[in-house]
Parts: structure tokens; sequence; C-alpha cells
């Protein structure tokens, strides 16, 4: 089948719609991909008028995408996946060489840096022409379109082309400043908890621990959120209140108590995936297999400053 100039500038048109689905608006658009506005409009309008469909519909509170357009953006979706996957044709099967992209939030960046900091180091040693480039937020990055070869989260992502490679629970507890129970003291039970003391909080964490998201739906006092676990980390430290960390990630933070281990212990579960189509490819894969090594074992509870 040949393809003319028009085929052309409908790929272009998908590309801007799929750029307006990443930034939210047409200015945002223009801005990234150095075009004007009125270029956005005209590629998005040309197709609309080609396909005798409305993509974008305006209201009061901005412009979004209608019905007819998620369904063309999935076409756009496939488009980009194509044009990512031919990062993998220069380099030759067998090597691992190239850029791997990894995904994950920022706890779990942190995860990775204090408990395999060392073979971390060592891993990348062993293949110096392998660049490992992380993508750090609160929402994964887009694995349909290839944006990362890999990622970490709390829960599987719904997709159906993104292959679970390992799993594992982490154990959580309730913690607090040493200056934060000279203060207020030890909370005695639940009730006690809910009612009397400070609570602080990762935002994600209410989301993937029910347990503790029951605890938060019934307490009187969250002084504190944040969406950062660098924050919450000086938020506990800080004595603002009491708040939920991995037993070992607790560990890091000098002069934390555990807040009664017998009535408050949660698990964080851990996922490790892959975009199916491309996790064997070797430079993915070893990186994949030696995540899965890390991911696989367990870490010991070193916490023990605990008083009840």
């Amino acid at each position: 089948i040949m393809i003319n100039k028009k085929d052309i500038s409908k790929l272009e048109s998908l590309l801007y719609l799929y750029a307006f689905s990443k930034h939210g608006s047409k200015r945002a658009v223009a801005e990234k991909l150095g075009a004007s506005v009125d270029t956005v409009n005209k590629y998005i309008s040309d197709l609309q008028a080609e396909t005798k469909t409305y993509f974008l519909k305006s209201n009061g509170r901005g412009t979004f995408i209608t019905p007819e357009g998620k369904r063309v953006l999935k076409v756009a979706e496939n488009i980009v996946r194509s044009l990512h996957e031919l990062d993998n044709f220069g380099e030759e099967a067998s090597s691992c060489k190239g850029i791997v992209r990894l995904g994950m939030m920022d706890a779990l960046a942190d995860y990775l840096g204090s408990t395999a900091k060392h073979e971390i180091c060592s891993f990348l040693e062993s293949y110096p022409d392998l660049h490992l480039e992380t993508i750090i937020g609160n929402t994964m990055p887009d694995m349909s379109t290839l944006e990362a070869d890999i990622c970490i989260h709390y829960e599987p992502l719904e997709n159906s082309d993104v292959e679970v490679v390992a799993a594992k629970k982490i154990r959580c507890g309730l913690f607090a400043a040493q200056d934060y129970i000279d203060k207020y003291g030890m909370p005695k039970d639940l009730d006690d908890l809910v009612k009397n003391h400070r609570l602080v909080m990762k935002n994600v964490h209410s989301l993937h621990v029910p347990r503790l998201n029951a605890i938060i739906n019934k307490s009187r006092h969250i002084v504190y959120k944040t969406n950062s676990v660098f924050s919450l980390r000086d938020a506990l430290q800080g004595g603002f209140g009491i708040g939920m960390s991995p037993l070992w990630y607790a560990d890091s933070i000098p002069n934390l108590i555990r807040v009664c281990p017998d009535s408050f212990d949660f698990d964080l579960k851990l996922y490790l995936m892959a975009y199916k189509d491309t996790k064997d490819i070797p430079r993915i894969k070893v990186v994949l297999d030696f995540l899965k090594q890390i991911v696989g074992r367990d870490e010991p509870a070193k916490n023990t400053q605990v008083r009840q």
C-alpha cells in the first residue's frame, strides 16, 4: 500500500493529538514541541475534517478529549509505541548497550538506593555501556507507549501488555519521633490513636494500604499530608505526628520510635513489571533479572527502638 502526503499529514495530526493527551492544553503542546498554537489547531482540525469527527471539546473548565477522540487516541498510541521500538533496532541482538528507562515513585527509588546501593554500583560497573534512566513521580510513565521499559509500583498496572515479573510484601509500622512521644505519650490503642494523636501521611499510602486508610478515615487530627517520601521523613523526624513507614526505612531515620507494634502492623505490596514485547531485549532483560534479585530477597527488620 502506497502512502501520500495526506497520509503523512494524518500521522502528524495523530501525534499532535497524542501530545495534547499528555500535556492537557494546546498551548502546552505548542511550547513543548516548539510550534505555534495555530499549527496545533490546524493539524487537529484537519484530521477532524478528514474523519468527520470531533476529537476535542471545550467548556468553561477547559478542553477535553471526546469519547471518539479517545478511540482515535489508541491509534496514536500505537504509532508512538512503534516509534519508541525503533530505538531498539540500533543495537545488536546480543548486546547490553543503551538506555533502560525505569519508572517508580520516590519512595521506591529510595528503597533501591538504601538497600542495594553497593549491588547497583557493581552492576553498573559490569555493564559500562548500559545507562539507567529513572523516571520518578507519583504517577507511572505510560508503558503502553514505552515511556518506561520497567516499572516498580504498589499495584499492578491496568495494561494487558504489561507483565508482573516479581512481587513482594514490605512490612510497615507506625512511627513517631522521641520528642513527639515525650510530649504526647504513646497511644494506648486504636481508639486513643484516632481520637487523641496527630497523624502525618504520604498521600499514596492510604490508597495502597487499606488498614492504614481505615485509621486515617477515623482520625480527628491529620496534621500533615505530602506527596513526597522525603517530606514525610522530615515530618516524622521533626515530631509533627505519627506516620507509617516501612521497617527498613524507619531504621534510616535517627531517633524514631515504633508505635505499638502489636496493634499497628501493615504490609505494603511491591510489583516489578515490564512490557511483554520488550522484556527479553538483552539490555532490558539484564536489568530486569538484576531487579528481580533485589525485589525477591528478604529485608531484615532492623528497627529495634520499640516502646509500648
